[in-house]
């Protein structure tokens, strides 16, 4: 009997224990979620950020309490507390399943209505949208509780409001505002409201909102931005006077001293559009002085800047002060323009200070002079919107470079200026008319018959690209051999200012190897000669590609490039002319040129891959437009550990960058020594590196 009695004794106690365990576990997450709401609340209504200390307490609390007392009164309880939790500390998910797990299980619970508005809120956040809404509009439209109904009101407005749609955001704005929301609610309801009507540019509406506003008790921070947003109003209205006594009261107020910077801002701009230039200039100096970290300062810098370039025309102070605007740093949002304006006023003082030329001058000084005056009138058209010194600037390489590769170019320029901007049609015509009879060979030619509407007609003639077109045309439709190396040879003779001059050089070549192959080294000869003669060309580049190395070769240099496209050119015996000195050298392959030294030597493959890169190849965006894929071959030295002492690259692409980042990448490879053996240190082997486009390109 005593053993029993002992035994229920026991039971209770454990029993006893049980509870005040599980009720003080709740307790602690109940006070912990109710201190996390307190601070949340106090924290959005001063628009500051809240910490989530207190909430993650009440999900570590609240989890204990669900998976050790599932049938615990107060399971609903520690359900949405532990989903409020979770979705004040973002994680959407599990926030969603709680609610969805007490929607389902407790349709009773006093907590069910607010669950259903929390998860909509969360579904928002997880972009399931329709859900989301349609769950909203059901609390909306069919709720009894006027706290949920306004605030799935107000969830419903302001998305409406954050994808630009205020019309629908108005009847759930309004519906806060009339019979829904308590104080708090109302205004910021209004605020959304005022805030769409700022945003579509109805700046009477809003001012009318925002004095209604400010006939309610704000706090500090929306009283600013309602102050604030009035005085933009009454500027946008061209009421400057009525915004500046906004933005003064503001400046006046000390609750808004860390806001000066941006309060002056305004109070400069205001002077500027009052005409006080003076004034503006003052404050803007004094936001700059003042406050050097603040990004205003920068902003203020790139004002004085623009003052002082088109209100002032000191582009020497206005570049002065583009700069300090961009010594902020790239974070500034004002960098790139401040950066565009000063860049663009060194150009200016670049070109300005290139004008002078003496009566010596060659046809490329006087070429690239006129280029530079070109873009210098360029620049005054499209940078620093002066279109009277553009068309000064155009007019001075027509009376100064009249000659000059450019010139029809600018008076292309001179008639679109005059149509555009002086509204002439007839000097638009003259003008285009004079490019047809002065300079009837110019590469422009073809561009001032679309303008005058005259292509296909009987003046669509006489100019390099209808020769070259031409060539072009028996090459590739009617395969006429002959008849393309007749243009191409046109071009080449008579157009030689021509910028297809050097292609149908090239072309010319290009028919010889491909249709009347010689079958001795005479070809590979014209394409060294014509990569050394025009080195820096596209074509030229071109022409390099196909050789390994180029052998001497001894000519007459006045008769050189006439002998190189005629005929008789090639043939590679040696004359008393000069002619090209004999050489056994032939035409190389590129899978050759990979395998043979710059002194005729056959090299070996490296045996296996790299072990080991010391950086990652990144395909270089400025390189995207080649889509190149595919081998690049490289002539290595390897030393006695296994790493690159020099290297060559064989067959580059016409990226400069994309055969930068393959060479580094390749000489910081490692390769095994296994194989390299003491008579073999300090050889050059072939390697070949493999590239992959970036599959968002194939």
């Amino acid at each position: 009997m005593n053993r029993l009695i002992k035994l229920l004794v026991l039971m209770l106690v454990l029993s006893v224990g049980s509870g005040c365990v599980y009720y003080n576990t709740f307790y602690l997450a109940k006070k912990a979620f109710n201190e996390a709401e307190s601070k949340r609340k106090n924290a959005e209504k001063k628009g500051i950020k809240f910490g989530t200390g207190r909430y993650k307490t009440a999900i570590e609390k609240t989890e204990k309490v669900i998976e050790k007392y599932p049938n615990s009164k107060y399971y609903d309880d520690a359900l949405y507390v532990n989903g409020v939790s979770h979705y004040y500390t973002q994680d959407y998910h599990k926030a969603s399943k709680r609610f969805r797990e007490l929607i389902a299980n407790f349709p009773e619970s006093k907590f069910y209505k607010e669950s259903q508005l929390y998860l909509a809120k969360a579904k928002l956040k997880l972009d399931d949208v329709d859900d989301a809404m349609a769950i909203f509009e059901d609390l909306f439209l069919e709720g009894k509780d006027k706290k949920i109904k306004s605030e799935a009101a107000m969830s419903l407005g302001e998305y409406y409001y954050e994808q630009n749609e205020y019309d629908k955001a108005l009847p759930y704005f309004s519906s806060v505002i009339d019979s829904l929301g308590n104080d708090d609610d109302k205004i910021a309801a209004k605020m959304f409201i005022a805030n769409g009507q700022f945003k579509r540019f109805r700046y009477n509406e809003a001012i009318d909102t925002y004095l209604d506003l400010a006939k309610h008790e704000l706090s500090t921070d929306n009283n600013y931005i309602v102050n604030f947003k009035l005085g933009e109003c009454y500027y946008y209205i061209n009421d400057v006077e009525t915004g500046m006594t906004y933005f003064n009261k503001l400046a006046e107020n000390e609750f808004y001293f860390d806001s000066l910077p941006s309060i002056k801002m305004m109070i400069a701009q205001g002077f500027e559009w009052q005409g006080d230039l003076s004034l503006a200039e003052e404050v803007y100096e004094e936001v700059a002085l003042e406050y050097p970290r603040h990004p205003k300062a920068a902003l203020s810098n790139y004002y004085l800047g623009l003052i002082y370039q088109y209100e002032y025309e000191d582009y020497k102070r206005a570049k002065e002060y583009y700069d300090r605007a961009k010594s902020a740093g790239s974070v500034s949002d004002i960098y790139q323009d401040a950066l565009e304006h000063s860049t663009n006023i060194g150009k200016l003082e670049e070109y300005i200070g290139q004008k002078g030329l003496d009566t010596t001058a060659t046809v490329e000084e006087i070429d690239k002079a006129a280029e530079t005056q070109y873009l210098l009138a360029e620049l005054y058209l499209t940078k620093l919107d002066k279109p009277d010194s553009a068309l000064q600037e155009f007019q001075f390489i027509i009376d100064n470079f009249p000659d000059s590769y450019i010139a029809p170019k600018a008076l292309i320029a001179i008639s679109m200026m005059k149509r555009d901007y002086y509204d002439d049609t007839l000097a638009f015509d003259t003008t285009l008319r004079k490019i047809l009879t002065d300079y009837p060979k110019s590469d422009y030619i073809p561009e001032a018959l679309d303008l005058l509407g005259l292509r296909g007609t009987i003046a669509d003639t006489g100019y390099a690209e209808s020769y070259y077109k031409k060539a072009e045309n028996f090459v590739f439709e009617e395969e006429n051999i002959d008849s393309a190396k007749y243009y191409y040879q046109m071009v080449a003779d008579s157009f030689p200012r021509s910028s297809l001059n050097n292609q149908a050089k090239f072309a010319l070549l290009w028919l010889v190897e491909n249709y009347e192959s010689p079958g001795d080294s005479s070809l590979y000869y014209n394409y060294a000669y014509f990569a050394d003669s025009f080195p820096d060309t596209q074509y030229g580049k071109a022409a390099d590609k196909k050789l390994i190395y180029k052998p001497r070769i001894s000519r007459d240099d006045e008769d050189a490039e006439d002998a190189l496209f005629t005929e008789e050119s090639g043939e590679g015996d040696n004359d008393s002319t000069g002619a090209m000195a004999e050489d056994t050298s032939r035409y190389m392959t590129l899978e050759e040129k990979c395998f043979t030294d710059p002194e005729g030597k056959t090299l070996w493959a490296v045996q296996g891959e790299p072990t080991r890169f010391d950086r990652e190849f990144r395909y270089p965006p400025a390189a995207y437009y080649t889509k190149f894929e595919g081998y690049l071959c490289f002539q290595i030295k390897i030393d006695a550990f296994g790493r690159i002492e020099d290297l060559r690259l064989i067959n580059p692409t016409e990226s400069e960058e994309l055969n930068d980042e393959a060479t580094e990448t390749v000489l910081s490879a490692e390769f095994s020594t296994y194989w390299i053996t003491a008579d073999l240190v300090g050889l050059w082997f072939v390697y070949k590196y493999n590239i992959r486009l970036p599959s968002d390109l194939r």
